[in-house]
């Protein structure tokens, strides 16, 4: 049996930890204790949850307890737009000793010099709402509105609004742990006392439990800041990539000058000669140590731990925190313990030492500038180092840049040379190339875990402690965490350039005061990094520059213009007819025209975006649409909502706000949903489906009145959309899937060919499908290409009949007219022997195409084939597993690592 421990036994005082560097303290370590943890914190997981959707669901339905009328929480905007909030509003809110008052939007600083901003002037006008902050401290919860855009005069100031973003997030779990009692009959001095039946009381879990063992919490220590005529005849070139944006140069996976290819596969950076692959090739292997450091162990063995002799729990000797001797006894001991610290292992990835290769999520290319945005994941898991603090920001990779000289590109299988990198922080969302400006745009994952653990009550810190207890005792714990994680937070968010250019932090949500977001506000951080491509980099390391913004909801899209790109974050909104919660855009929008990126602009809008196509900056305005699904009411007569806002972008002189100029009434049949949008001028192309498919046009020309001027009903749906011309007829080529009406089933790839000559009478001209196959075209836009002077379409396709035989993985190339679309010739990579039996290297090539001099140029999986444009004739092919050495223990399936 296993002796109970209380407070009095852990020879700390957790409500008054002890400085950053002091030694780091292990936890308990025996096997079947863990497993009770492991039981125990899924229970109290799923049980929190349910209480959370419960309380969500039930409290606004409530009248008169903590949820504000309608009239209390709305914002009203008045005739010039400043939005006012009742002076009854209860923001911020504090359940503990003292009153709270309605202060500014700007958050406090605590006298440190404040960095020179390059942003906009503050956005007066808005009295900012707060969120209401049940629970035992007082915290201070801005909820989004334009007044965020005024970023941070200091890092002291951020560093305030995370401190009260996590009381807030503390109040959420106290107020929920009191609501079980359970604990309160713990029995600190029974060692045989366990609620579940077992001797071996649920031991605090590993990560951020060293704080509840010494003092030391795990995430106090705050590292140094990263240093680092007749159309067949035509020759024709058609090599670059499939943007949304004129000017706006998107990344990808290939990319081309006309001269040369480059390939992303996998781990390497193939280049060719355009119009000959077999004259030789540049290999360029990323970076990869395949060794995988102190893993030794075979995939099923529990994780090893490491043994630290922290002696006698109830000493107050001191012990030097400097030392790293953790085996030394340096006083002696009247009764130790043995403590033990692991590092969390994943429950879904059973081998403990796998570290994949790197992989090139995509390039781009300026000039004779290259650039490749490489991910590394990181699955060693390994028990850290006595003096090592687990890391707060979880992506489990790491993003690098790296720049190479393409001026000359090698054809003996050497590399390209490498002018510089960078380490970037945060997992891959989108990338842009404005003339030689970089744009990327990343999300990294925030480990609120490790403020929520030191708080749950099933921790024996809070055995046998009433609910009063209980409160008073986790509300000193959680202000002491909640400093000390903010100063790491902030060391691992690499602001180098300071904190002025990032959001306030806010809840994504608006209409009422009640928390919808589960109270973790710090749950990822989106990022917007800019870079020279065309630097020289004299110490090889690429400068950056930094935007951002913490996000409660999720990253849906991006939209990128030359000078504006925008973060199309979704999260929630109050809707007080039906009080209930619905979806909402929340649109992060930053300035890009100079070097520097900073916020600039804020906007809502109900519903959700479907992809960045739905999002558009055009004539001063930016136009967006989503579909809203709606599910509170059950007798609607439509379960969705899709509409196209209008707002206005706002001038140096108009504050931040994207104002409302107007909106489309529903677009669409009842319960259909937007599958495709393609903004061109002042028109908007939308398809949506349900069950058939209404092609709809509609005039944006006066942005205050919207209106659906054509529409057509067609069976099936076209979920990419693409403006094309033939013979002066205006055209709108659409690629998607035929449906069958009767049982909803996708039949095949349907290629419509829509006259919108005339936008208030459109045409259905040709309707053409693919009997059971798929296009990647559908939903990977950079895999469709278009030829508009020998009109050809081509694309990739996909027959899979799920047996060794009768298999095609290619392309088809048609023959495109007014009035008809038909296949000409097809373009196999790969026959049903390669794809059910074939040993491929660890890599997979998404299909893609370009064509150079009439000579059409296939990438797709494992080779890259060129082709007579007119005659279908093959004219080489190369293969990009060749010379790889792969061995029957290196031998992958033919989709390995594609998504």
């Amino acid at each position: 049996m296993m002796p109970m421990r209380d407070d009095s036994q852990t020879g700390v005082d957790l409500e008054n930890p002890t400085p950053p560097n002091s030694a780091p303290a292990p936890t308990s370590s025996t096997e079947s204790r863990r497993k009770w943890r492991i039981a125990l914190v899924s229970t109290m997981l799923v049980a929190v949850v349910a209480v959370a959707v419960t309380l969500g669901v039930m409290l606004p339905k409530q009248n008169g307890d903590s949820t504000i009328s309608s009239s209390q929480s709305e914002a009203v905007v008045t005739s010039n737009d400043v939005v006012s909030v009742s002076s009854n509003d209860p923001s911020p809110v504090s359940t503990g000793s003292g009153s709270s008052s309605t202060t500014s939007s700007t958050a406090s600083s605590s006298g440190s010099s404040s960095t020179t901003s390059t942003t906009a002037p503050p956005k007066t006008g808005f009295a900012t709402q707060y969120l209401k902050s049940n629970g035992p401290l007082e915290a201070k919860v801005r909820m989004i509105d334009p007044t965020a855009v005024d970023s941070y005069d200091s890092c002291d100031a951020l560093k305030d609004d995370i401190m009260n973003a996590l009381k807030h997030f503390a109040n959420s779990i106290i107020v929920g742990e009191k609501a079980n009692d359970w604990w309160a009959k713990c029995d600190p001095n029974d060692p045989n006392w366990n609620p579940w039946g077992d001797n071996n009381f649920p031991p605090i879990a590993s990560y951020g439990s060293s704080a509840e063992s010494d003092g030391t919490s795990a995430v106090m220590a705050m590292p140094a800041l990263a240093s680092d005529g007749s159309t067949s005849k035509v020759q024709e070139d058609s090599y670059g990539t499939n943007n949304q944006v004129e000017g706006v140069d998107e990344a990808d996976v290939v990319k081309s000058d006309g001269t040369h290819v480059f390939a992303a596969y996998g781990d390497l950076l193939y280049a060719w000669n355009a119009t000959d692959g077999t004259t030789g090739t540049s290999v360029t292997r990323m970076p990869y140590n395949d060794t995988a450091e102190n893993c030794t162990y075979s995939p099923w063995d529990p994780m090893p731990i490491e043994a630290y002799d922290y002696g006698d729990e109830n000493s107050t000797d001191a012990v030097d925190a400097n030392s790293t001797n953790t085996t030394s006894d340096p006083q002696p001991k009247t009764r130790r313990r043995q403590q033990r610290k692991r590092r969390t292992m994943s429950m879904i990835y059973p081998q403990p030492c796998y570290k994949p290769k790197p992989q090139i999520l995509s390039l781009l290319l300026h000039g004779t500038r290259l650039t490749a945005i490489v991910s590394e994941n990181d699955y060693v898991f390994r028990p850290y180092a006595a003096d090592e603090i687990p890391s707060l920001i979880n992506d489990y990779s790491s993003l690098t840049i790296r720049v190479y000289d393409v001026s000359t590109v090698p054809t003996d299988g050497s590399p390209l040379t490498l002018l510089g990198e960078r380490k970037i922080k945060g997992n891959y969302n989108a990338a842009r190339s404005i003339d030689s400006t970089g744009v990327l745009v990343t999300t990294s994952y925030v480990d609120t875990y490790v403020m929520a653990n030191s708080l749950w009550r099933s921790q024996p810190l809070y055995c046998g402690l009433n609910n009063t207890e209980y409160e008073e005792k986790a509300s000193k714990i959680a202000l002491n965490r909640s400093e000390l994680f903010a100063d790491q937070l902030i060391s691992e968010l690499d602001l180098n350039y300071g904190c002025d250019h990032i959001f306030k932090i806010s809840a994504m949500q608006s209409g009422n005061t009640s928390d919808a977001t589960n109270g973790d506000l710090l749950s990822q951080f989106v990022s917007v990094v800019s870079f020279n491509t065309s630097s020289d980099y004299p110490d090889e390391e690429i400068p950056i520059n930094l935007a951002g913004s913490f996000a409660s909801g999720y990253l849906s899209s991006v939209y990128v213009s030359q000078d504006f790109a925008a973060a199309l974050t979704v999260g929630s909104s109050y809707n007080p007819d039906s009080s209930s919660w619905d979806q909402s855009t929340f649109i992060l929008g930053f300035d890009i025209s100079n070097p520097i990126p900073v916020p600039s602009a804020y906007a809502e809008v109900p519903g959700s975006p479907i992809n960045q196509y739905a999002a558009d900056a055009y004539d001063g305005n930016f136009r967006i649409a989503t579909t809203e699904w709606l599910w509170s009411d059950v007798n609607m007569t439509s379960r969705t909502t899709n509409k196209i806002y209008i707002l206005k972008l706002p001038s140096n002189t108009d504050g931040a706000l994207m104002k409302l100029v107007g909106e489309t009434p529903h677009l669409g049949k009842p319960n259909e949903s937007i599958y495709a949008v393609r903004f061109i001028g002042d028109k908007a192309y939308v398809v949506t489906f349900e069950n058939i498919d209404p092609f709809l046009i509609v005039d944006l020309s006066d942005p205050t009145d919207p209106q659906v001027i054509g529409e057509l009903e067609l069976p099936g749906y076209s979920s990419y959309l693409h403006p094309i011309e033939i013979d002066g007829v205006k055209l709108m080529l659409g690629v998607g899937q035929e449906v069958n009406a009767t049982t909803g089933w996708t039949t095949g790839v349907k290629i419509s060919l829509f006259n919108i000559t005339d936008p208030k009478n459109p045409q259905e001209m040709v309707s053409f499908v693919d009997k059971n196959a798929y296009s990647n075209a559908q939903n990977d836009f950079h895999s469709f290409r278009y030829l508009p002077l020998s009109q050809k379409l081509i694309l990739p396709l996909s027959e899979y009949t799920w047996t060794s035989d009768g298999n095609f993985d290619g392309f088809v190339v048609y023959d495109v007219a007014v009035d008809d679309v038909k296949p000409i010739y097809n373009i196999s990579h790969a026959s049903s022997a390669d794809i059910y039996g074939g040993c491929w290297y660890n890599a997979y090539m998404p299909p893609r195409s370009l064509v150079f001099k009439s000579k059409l140029t296939t990438i797709l999986s494992h080779t890259v084939i060129s082709t007579d444009l007119d005659s279908g004739t093959e004219e080489w092919k190369l293969n990009l597993d060749e010379d790889l050495n792969k061995t029957k223990s290196d031998c992958w399936s033919y989709f390995i690592n594609y998504y």
